[in-house]
């Protein structure tokens, strides 16, 4: 028969963790700096997690994220129902060809929001960032920038872009542009593929990369034997 947790099986976990993390933190070597930051980093992380677990239910994508131009291109993608909702706060430029907001992003509804964002921004093939948190071992961990590979409503599948070097190829899939970011090579390990919560974005910057990008990443996929 399954285990109903209780107020007093939290309190027990609670305390627990309590305990872990005060002994953590009194085996800190205050002779070693790396010591030290990775301690740093490990409750900042912590502290983080437990303000997005706390939010997650009042997660919204913030107006700030609207884009400020739609290509034309794009646009005519959508559904009529879809292009209706755009056409309520963004006026097409012909001088430029693209659509450009035309009234205060604060003003738009959030369930406008959501529909312009999961429909323009959060698509496949687009470059947000993304806080990975805290990494153990070699597990990959920080804020990187991710090609979003699926979206699925509340969370993102997304792969990691690094611009170290990687020492094989075999993993590995080499990226030269990212458009809408600073121009640098970049690598995407096929083996961090991983599905994030909506909350862990940073809605800050965005790119994208060419279609070939995500062929080349499906490729080595299943050249892994990964999928």
């Amino acid at each position: 028969m399954k285990h109903t947790a209780t107020m007093e099986d939290a309190r027990h976990s609670f305390d627990e963790m309590a305990s872990s993390l005060k002994n953590h933190f009194n085996h800190i070597d205050p002779e070693s700096p790396e010591n030290i930051k990775l301690a740093n980093e490990y409750y900042k992380w912590t502290s983080l997690k437990t303000s997005l677990v706390l939010n997650e239910n009042n997660f919204q994508i913030p107006f700030s994220a609207l884009p400020n131009t739609i290509k034309s291109s794009s646009f005519q993608w959508l559904h009529a129902d879809k292009q209706a909702v755009v056409s309520k706060y963004y006026q097409y430029d012909r001088e430029t060809g693209k659509y450009i907001i035309s009234v205060k992003k604060s003003i738009v509804p959030q369930a406008d929001i959501d529909l312009i964002m999961r429909s323009l921004v959060l698509i496949r093939k687009t470059v947000i960032w993304i806080d990975f948190g805290y990494n153990i071992g070699k597990e990959f961990g920080g804020r990187h920038p991710a090609i979003i590979l699926k979206n699925l409503k509340d969370s993102l599948v997304v792969i990691p872009l690094s611009s170290q070097i990687p020492k094989t190829m075999d993993y590995n899939v080499r990226i030269d542009k990212v458009y809408g970011f600073p121009e640098m090579p970049r690598w995407a390990n096929v083996t961090r593929i991983t599905q994030v919560s909506l909350s862990r974005a940073l809605f800050e910057s965005f790119g994208d990369v060419k279609p070939a990008v995500l062929k080349e990443i499906s490729e080595k996929l299943a050249a892994c034997g990964i999928i």
